[in-house]
């Protein structure tokens, strides 16, 4: 079915008269926005996690994160 919608010359690491679809990258950008969340998330932690800090949420106050 490959050689039949791409061309006589397609194999698996030649598309030939293919392309690559909106899923294909759609799927890294998903992937680069998990890595991006992930090291924001890290530095969340790192900010909020100071003894000042867990003193003042203790105390009652609200934590508002502002990058």
């Amino acid at each position: 079915k490959v050689i039949m919608f791409c061309g006589m010359e397609a194999s698996p690491f030649r598309p030939a008269l293919c392309s690559l679809g909106w899923a294909f990258y759609a799927a890294i950008g998903g992937t680069l926005g998990t890595f991006l969340c992930s090291v924001l998330s890290a530095q969340a932690e790192i900010a909020t996690s100071s003894d000042k800090v867990q003193e003042e949420i203790e105390e009652g106050k609200s934590l508002i994160c502002l990058f």
